[in-house]
């Protein structure tokens, strides 16, 4: 007889009280302090943010009022000043750069580019108040005659200044050391500092042959970091780097092939069709990601001039990359399924089994406590390291909400992440390494670290601090898929992504998101219950 997964018909008390408890200490430790401190837990999302079009108008009004020619077209992204962001949130400065110098130096802006005949200007806008903080200038002719030669270093200099008490309100007893450099005026203000990040203002004043006074083709007043943070963040992303690529991809392509060998070697019991709709599904929601969330190759591309082209490439590469994915996503099911059958333990039943519609519905139902519990869990080790390894986080432009066409599909993306993973790294993973192994500990810890090195990439320092989170986080979602089967897992992992993304649509404030958030929390009861009445009725037919 095969060993089925057995899940309760009431979730037990226990398992309860454990996603209860989960849901209490993730509201309180991860949610509340969002609303009494946003900027301190940083939360970049605020009810009084404007629109990007609103952001665009401004910026399109600046270019007017400089340039005195016809605008062409406008585009605009979330952008933000990631290093400066984890300088604050690693110094807990946060709350005190908010209320002290952001209204006039954010760390996150909306960025317009504004297309016109002369070149290209693109204008960082206040995401809150709309003011225009600083811009750069990229003219079409890069060869046009100048009248350079006839500006001195002082009317340089003199320009420089003019130009930021205007943009930025400075009195010009706080400019006083500044030098000199070429068309670049580099003004290091006076007494405009927190921690040991000081204010420095990089202005390009330059005097075409065509126009009567000089012009600023750059205004960019950035706080930085210091070189000691700066230079242990680039460490620290060179080792993310290494991690990903030989823990982590390398490791991805080695499963992909084991998958596609296993599959052929147990294809008597293998069933070829099996997790197409899965794959599908994942392949749909994927790539209409890739396309939603193009603005974020854009914004990470910076000040270009053929961000068009650039961007529209990363996301032909996205999908390339993402089709490969599905091929992996479906062998992996397809493997995956028969190694277990094959030793008799059969982790994901089959459409058409005995009783297939309820133990959809039974795992949709324990699901819920236990993606609470791991949000619990995660919450507690997320502080622990903070606490003894001092981790931290900074602000990441291709995963914005703000850089999404439509923010509403941002969700899409956790039944991505449920199937894909769940599908790789514990159906096939831990059954293929439990083979190689014969221990069924080794055989989740392997997978395991495999997808946790997957994360280390992401914008949370020092890097091996998501190594150690999300290794501990995978072994529960081992246990969850060896206890409880795969559609359990799948509903687990799909429930605890849903809610974190579905916050963030929360917290943008519009009603259209609002109600999109809450039809996603409630989607996987939806979802378990149309499988139960179809798997009901076959089952009455046959």
């Amino acid at each position: 007889m095969s060993d089925y997964p057995l899940l309760p018909q009431r979730i037990p008390r226990s398992i309860m009280f454990v996603g209860l408890l989960g849901l209490i200490i993730f509201l309180l430790l991860q949610i509340v302090p969002i609303f009494i401190s946003p900027s301190e837990s940083g939360s970049a999302e605020s009810s009084s943010v404007i629109t990007r079009e609103e952001a665009a108008a401004k910026a399109a009004a600046f270019a007017k009022s400089r340039f005195k020619e016809p605008i062409s077209a406008t585009h605009t992204v979330h952008q933000s000043d990631s290093m400066l962001y984890g300088y604050l949130s690693k110094e807990h400065k946060l709350n005190v750069y908010s209320k002290t110098y952001d209204s006039k130096f954010p760390t996150d802006t909306f960025q317009t580019e504004v297309r016109m005949k002369s070149g290209t200007l693109f204008v960082q806008v206040h995401m809150e108040n709309g003011q225009v903080t600083s811009w750069i200038y990229l003219p079409a002719n890069t060869g046009e005659k100048t009248r350079n030669n006839y500006m001195s270093d002082w009317s340089r200099l003199m320009a420089a200044r003019q130009a930021a008490v205007s943009a930025s309100g400075f009195r010009l007893s706080d400019l006083k050391d500044a030098s000199v450099a070429g068309n670049v005026v580099t003004i290091r203000p006076k007494g405009y500092a927190i921690g040991d990040a000081a204010l420095t203002i990089k202005i390009t004043v330059d005097w075409p042959a065509s126009a009567s006074n000089p012009v600023i083709l750059k205004y960019e007043p950035k706080f930085n970091a210091p070189d000691s943070y700066t230079t242990y963040v680039q460490k620290q992303k060179n080792l993310a780097s290494t991690l990903s690529l030989y823990g982590s991809m390398l490791m991805n392509a080695l499963l992909f092939l084991l998958a596609i060998v296993y599959a052929i070697r147990i294809r008597k019991i293998a069933l070829f069709r099996r997790g197409l709709v899965l794959c599908l599904l994942f392949l749909g929601f994927y790539i209409v990601n890739n396309y939603n969330m193009a603005d974020g190759i854009r914004a990470t591309l910076g000040v270009r001039s053929n961000t068009d082209s650039l961007t529209a490439g990363g996301v032909i590469i996205s999908n390339i990359f993402t089709v490969f994915m599905g091929l992996a996503i479906w062998f992996s099911l397809v493997s995956g399924d028969g190694l277990w059958r094959r030793i008799g333990k059969p982790l994901w039943l089959r459409f058409g089994e005995p009783a297939y519609g309820n133990h959809v519905w039974s795992s949709m139902k324990i699901s819920y406590p236990l993606s609470f519990a791991l949000l619990g869990a995660q919450t507690i080790l997320l502080l622990g390291l903070d606490q003894f390894i001092g981790s931290w986080s900074t602000t990441s432009v291709d995963s914005s909400t703000y850089n999404m066409a439509l923010p509403l599909l941002f969700p899409l993306l956790a039944w991505c992440a449920a199937i894909s993973e769940e599908a790789l790294y514990r159906l096939f993973g831990i059954a293929v390494f439990e083979r190689l192994f014969r221990r069924r500990f080794l055989a989740c810890l392997v997978p395991t670290v495999i997808w946790a090195l997957g994360h280390v990439s992401y914008p949370v320092f020092p890097a091996y601090s998501r190594l150690i989170e999300l290794t501990i986080v995978g072994l529960l979602f081992c246990w969850i898929f060896i206890r409880f089967g795969f559609i359990t897992a799948v509903f687990t992992h799909a429930i605890l992504d849903t809610v974190l993304m579905s916050f963030d649509l929360l917290m943008m404030g519009t009603a259209i998101n609002i109600i999109a958030a809450l039809v996603y929390l409630a989607l996987p009861v939806a979802v378990a219950w149309v499988i139960m009445k179809v798997a009901g009725r076959r089952e009455a037919v046959g």
